[in-house]
């Protein structure tokens, strides 16, 4: 970290420390109050300039020490995000998956259900409407 001028704080970083999307968020944070630069001055280095507008008053040591702090967030909360991604996709997917809804009638009909399966019975159980309540004849064997 140096001071560029009086006006401007030169943070230098190490992409195998801080990944890059974990550098862009933390740099984001900062754009309503510093001009933000980043630049490669050398390859797996990324360094951040910040600025401050000029209705900032925050000295440039405080502003390096919360550039910090929010580099170590985004840092940890990409480790939280790669470890919970399958979990997250999961989630999602259900809840996609409920609000759809049931088939309607289209996809009902377009269903292709063979005549076997869909009338299948392996605990002989099913009856239709007519045998279960076919009038029966009386003992004596004479129709009413």
């Amino acid at each position: 970290m140096e001071p560029q001028g009086s006006d401007a704080l030169v943070v230098e970083l190490d992409e195998a420390l801080y990944p890059k999307d974990a550098i862009y968020g933390a740099a984001y944070v900062f754009i309503d109050r510093c001009y933000v630069r980043l630049d490669r001055p050398a390859p797996g280095r990324i360094s951040v300039r910040l600025k401050p507008k000029a209705n900032v008053e925050t000295p440039l040591a405080d502003l390096a020490g919360e550039l910090e702090n929010e580099l170590l967030g985004q840092a940890w909360r990409r480790l939280l995000v790669e470890e919970n991604r399958r979990l997250v996709e999961t989630v999602t997917t259900q809840a996609l998956a409920g609000a759809a809804g049931p088939p309607g009638l289209d996809e009902l009909l377009e269903m292709d259900v063979d005549d076997q399966a869909a009338f299948d019975d392996p605990l002989g159980i099913a009856m239709s409407w007519e045998e279960k309540y076919k009038k029966r004849k009386p003992k004596g064997g004479e129709e009413p």
